[in-house]
């Protein structure tokens, strides 16, 4: 009787044991999975600025800003030229968003991210008209968190 005892005892163990590792992985497969969401978003986001970047030369940034200061028609590369400040932005900020909704920046941080995209919207023209024309590109839950501080 003794040893049924002990023989169930270590089986009931043995199971935990099991189950409890079982959980333990199933935790690090999605606490990998997530950092692997991150990387890439991550990857995404630098490799759109560094391609907004290589347009965004000092000089003739401040010649197409001098042109519409003057009211003068712009190309079409300095339209695009100048669209590429306010695609920046947003994807600077639709990655924070990102990791923002997946816990990897605090309240805190997004809030005065919200500040800032709503200072800037209203601090200049060609970011609420890119904003416009181009949220359709962004993230769906991205867009209603924008959408909801500028109607505030």
């Amino acid at each position: 009787m003794k040893s049924e005892i002990t023989r169930l005892a270590i089986e009931f163990v043995g199971i935990v044991a099991i189950v409890t590792s079982l959980i333990f992985v199933g935790l690090q497969l999605r606490q990998t999975h997530e950092i692997a969401l991150v990387t890439l978003t991550q990857m995404r986001s630098d490799a759109s600025r560094e391609l907004a970047t290589t347009l965004l030369d000092g000089e003739p940034l401040y010649a197409i800003h001098g042109k519409i200061d003057a009211g003068e028609p712009l190309t079409a590369y300095e339209r695009l030229t100048l669209s590429m400040q306010p695609f920046m932005l947003f994807n600077h900020f639709e990655n924070s968003h990102f990791l923002y909704i997946k816990g990897y920046i605090t309240e805190e941080q997004w809030q005065s991210d919200l500040v800032a995209i709503q200072n800037i919207m209203t601090s200049d023209p060609i970011y609420e008209q890119y904003w416009s024309d181009q949220k359709h590109t962004f993230r769906t839950s991205y867009v209603d968190a924008i959408d909801r501080v500028l109607a505030n």
